[in-house]
């Protein structure tokens, strides 16, 4: 349904003089305008039919593992099966600590491992196994050439659904590799079921419950100790190349790097499938001990390699906004180590559960803008980033006040500095390597002529700047001092209140910032306001296209 619009106020008017039989000025009209709820309305329409989706692939693939292994074997497989997603699960949730991935897409992915690629790969190996001659079960040719491809593919799919489904929040290597972990481990789970059904209902048949006991407990220790991270190991180099794809802007690039992900993913497959198949037991021993484990411990190195850049490169995003007065630096470390996140949420959580889900969702906004900043210096994401980027910036301002900081930690004091010590002193400052006196801190940036810096027109809305700025809600600035002192001797080592914390119920009492912090300036004098709402940062240099002034170089 569309509605037009009224068009202008008051009676139509007649034609201007000389332009007889003009006809009336008409409305505007608008374009399509959807109904109150409807996008919610699609959306739990969305959710049910996955939800179906997935519980008939669900039965049909217990069914068919069920009346395959027998109900005692069932009971056995799927018992033994939970024990190493319950391990593993929290790792993978323990390493995507920075910025959780929602709970419905994590287990989205995990129920397509473990009913939709299962579901598929047990009908594709199958059907493969009776061209090949070889039981229904599967054999040796299908296992090592079939079932690898067929399987990673099954797998990979969804990754590269949620890549193109939540293409804006999907942040590059840490999210796959989660995804990656979720599909394996639910394939992983069907799978053993199978598996240790299988043997149980085999060896209980030749030789009674016992030996049925003693064959499943040893296939446990085999599968659900020995290589529980088999699949999600395999998943994860198609992960990688996933995630390298959508952090670059070269269409080679983001074409081949999932190709060549999937590849590798196939061949360490078959490699691991021919060495439980083919090489009888001191081969699969050579096989796990000079293939399995170098790649298991190889993947868990380069996983927290890849948290620890995560974290550098959400510091040097919001350095950014530091940079152009539009974030206080003593936030960044709060946000970007994980050390500051916990301190901050832990003395969150003495005001209460509002004050903790405060900080909680003050860390959680400021890690979504440090990743949106990111793509708009790579140039991977379209033109209403910069409306994104906005609105997250507000969001911070608004979050701000209700979040109770904590006393200075000692890392926080290795901020960077980005204003001056008082009137007309500069204070050196660097970026990259190189030091500037009484400029931006960036490389091409002008040295002079920045907002507050020496020489140049004087800041009202800058980080500790003399005369200070007159936020929304807050007091006059200070002159900036050193951090953790307090800007008014009579009042002591203890702090009223941290920025804009006047008046929030609870009294929050961050001892260790200044009164008077930064916050985000509607706009700064002298310098032309590019978009509204905030200053597109100094004049001179211009750096690439999707932003607001002269940025660092690209990560």
């Amino acid at each position: 349904m569309s509605y037009p619009s009224p068009g202008p106020a008051g009676p139509p008017q007649p034609a201007a003089s000389g332009s007889a039989g003009a006809s009336y000025p008409q409305p505007n009209t608008l374009g399509p305008h959807p109904v109150p709820g409807q996008r919610r309305n699609k959306g739990l329409l969305i959710g049910i039919a996955i939800v179906v989706v997935f519980a008939i692939a669900g039965l049909m693939i217990f069914g068919i593992v069920a009346k395959s292994v027998g109900a005692s074997g069932f009971m056995w497989g799927i018992g033994l099966a939970f024990v190493p997603i319950v391990l593993i699960i929290p790792l993978y949730l323990w390493l995507d600590r920075y910025e959780p991935e929602p709970l419905k897409y994590i287990v989205f992915a995990l129920c397509w491992g473990a009913f939709i690629a299962t579901l598929a790969a047990i009908f594709i190996n199958t059907r493969a196994a009776d061209l090949l001659h070889e039981t229904a079960g599967g054999g040796n040719r299908a296992a090592v050439f079939v079932a690898p491809p067929v399987e990673e593919f099954a797998k990979g799919a969804v990754i590269l659904l949620l890549a193109l489904v939540r293409r804006k929040e999907f942040d590059g290597i840490i999210d796959a590799l989660v995804y990656a972990g979720m599909v394996g481990v639910g394939f992983a789970f069907t799978e053993n079921i199978l598996y240790f059904g299988r043997i149980f209902d085999q060896l209980s048949e030749e030789g009674g419950s016992a030996a049925g006991v003693r064959g499943v407990l040893g296939l446990f220790i085999l599968r659900g100790v020995f290589s529980p991270f088999a699949h999600p190991l395999f998943t994860s180099f198609t992960a990688i190349g996933i995630g390298i794809a959508v952090r670059h802007r070269s269409t080679a690039v983001r074409f081949l790097a999932p190709v060549v992900g999937y590849l590798a993913a196939v061949l360490m497959h078959g490699l691991w499938n021919g060495g439980a198949s083919w090489a009888g037991g001191e081969g699969f021993l050579t096989v796990y001990i000079f293939l399995m484990a170098p790649l298991f411990f190889g993947m868990v190195v380069f996983a927290l390699v890849m948290r620890s850049r995560e974290g550098q490169m959400i510091a040097s995003r919001l350095y950014d906004y530091v940079r152009f007065g539009w974030l206080n630096g003593q936030d960044v470390p709060l946000i970007a180590t994980l050390r500051g996140r916990k301190a901050l949420r832990q003395n969150a959580k003495r005001y209460g559960p509002q004050a903790e889900a405060a900080a909680k969702a003050f860390q959680h906004t400021a890690t979504e803008l440090a990743y949106l900043r990111d793509k708009i210096v790579r140039q991977v994401i379209g033109a209403d980033a910069l409306d994104t980027e906005k609105k997250l910036l507000d969001e911070l301002r608004e979050r701000r006040p209700s979040v109770p900081f904590p006393p200075m930690p000692a890392f926080a004091t290795a901020v960077p500095q980005f204003a001056p010590a008082g009137p007309g002193v500069p204070v050196p400052t660097s970026y990259g390597g190189a030091t500037y006196q009484g400029g931006p801190a960036y490389p091409g940036a002008p040295q002079q002529g920045g907002p507050g810096y020496d020489g140049g027109p004087q800041q009202q809305g800058g980080p500790g700047y003399p005369g200070g700025p007159a936020y929304p809600g807050g007091a006059q600035q200070a002159p900036y001092q050193e951090p953790g002192r307090s800007q008014d001797a009579s009042r002591g080592p203890e702090q009223s209140g941290g920025p804009g914390t006047a008046g929030v119920p609870g009294g929050y009492q961050p001892g260790g910032y200044p009164d008077g912090q930064t916050g985000y300036p509607s706009g700064q004098p002298g310098q032309p306001d590019g978009r509204p709402g905030y200053s597109p940062g100094p004049t001179g240099t211009q750096g690439p296209p999707g932003g607001y002034g002269p940025y660092p170089p690209s990560q």
